[in-house]
């Protein structure tokens, strides 16, 4: 698979003619004391180029630049958080397939690096459904680490900001993340309880619920690699099954 970007030219992706489109998803807020803001927006940068290459599928795929901002609405109430609705979200995906549809582009991957966009999932279903095909696929590649990975870190899979994300970011960007690193212990934070109460109401002000300071880079790498490996092979799993199943 050939990767291009937006740093080609125009005129050399009209000579390839890419018919798969990837949308990586990164966010703009508050990731507590040790991380940045742009915490996931890094991730998706570094990881993407890595899960695409990972793929092994025939063909060329059009890789655009990671969406800076997304929903962020559970992180509001610190500073330099930015959060677009979900109505905004809808018409962002709805928009980039339709300008990438006008040139060529069949089939758009939505790759979200941040967990709070919730309304990319009916948004793929209505436009698959309006097409009558699969135009576009979801992949949050977070939801594919087995359950064996995630039982390395203190507590599995903490909702933001803790030992699972901090051990992953000191190995793509070690250099931002900072030494305050806190331990927040709030036991059994359901991801869901977000709908109802911001990050900063469950975290008592902290930005952060879990163990940032048990992280490592050993446990980093050893996630990293898995979410690499199971995301491609599910985004593999998915472009077969487009050409198996032609209909919506």
């Amino acid at each position: 698979m050939k990767i291009l970007t937006a740093s080609n030219t125009a005129f050399e992706l009209e000579k390839i003619k890419p018919k798969l489109a990837f949308l990586p998803i990164g966010a703009t807020e508050q990731h507590s004391r040790h991380l940045p803001l742009c915490t996931d927006t890094i991730l998706s940068d570094a990881l993407s180029t890595e899960l695409l290459s990972a793929v092994k599928w025939p063909g060329h795929i059009y890789l655009l630049p990671t969406l800076p901002i997304s929903t962020s609405a559970e992180n509001t109430g610190y500073r330099g958080t930015i959060s677009f609705t979900p109505v905004t979200m809808r018409a962002i995906i709805r928009d980039t397939y339709q300008s990438l549809a006008m040139s060529g582009i069949k089939q758009l991957i939505v790759c979200p690096w941040h967990g709070g966009n919730f309304i990319l999932k009916p948004v793929i279903r209505e436009l698959n459904l309006e097409h009558g095909k699969c135009v576009v696929f979801h992949l949050n590649p977070w939801d594919h680490v087995p359950p064996e990975v995630l039982a390395i870190f203190s507590r599995g899979f903490e909702v933001h900001s803790g030992d699972f994300e901090t051990s992953i970011m000191l190995t793509v960007a070690p250099g931002q993340v900072r030494k305050d690193r806190r331990d927040n212990p709030i036991h059994g934070l359901d991801r869901a309880w977000m709908d109802m109460w911001s990050m900063k109401t469950l975290s008592r002000g902290e930005g952060h619920a879990g163990h940032p300071a048990q992280a490592t880079v050993k446990k980093g790498l050893i996630l990293r690699r898995s979410v690499i490996q199971q995301a491609a092979a599910y985004l593999r799993k998915l472009l077969e099954n487009s050409r198996k199943y032609k209909r919506y």
